[in-house]
């Protein structure tokens, strides 16, 4: 027998460190996953407020119409102030001034 093959049987035994906690692996797995989670969470709550339907009656603008003049021919309750409904009507349709022009499209909400 060759002695580099011998063990000693009573030679005390290389003790195995014991890892506790997660491996990078496992943490990037949870980040992973923690991420698709939250992405897909964000979506479906901000989904539900885009693909509602405009309420209120589109129209086009002609040549010589204005804010005003559409809001008094368009509100369906008289009760609503006018300037009250232009501020709605530039709301639905995101403008910051009162500049309409012929040919644009228009979103004039219903009245409650």
């Amino acid at each position: 027998m060759n002695s580099l093959t011998v063990r000693n049987r009573f030679e005390k035994k290389e003790e195995r460190r014991v890892r506790f906690g997660i491996t990078r692996g496992q943490a990037l797995l949870f980040l992973i996953t923690f991420t698709l989670f939250f992405y897909l969470l964000t979506e479906l709550v901000f989904a539900s407020s885009v693909n509602e339907e405009p309420h209120g009656t589109e129209v086009t603008v002609q040549s010589g119409d204005s804010l005003w003049t559409l809001a008094v021919r368009y509100k369906a309750d008289q009760h609503v102030d006018t300037r009250d409904y232009i501020i709605e009507i530039k709301d639905a349709n995101g403008l910051e001034s009162n500049k309409i022009y012929p040919g644009q499209t228009l979103l004039l909400p219903d009245t409650p």
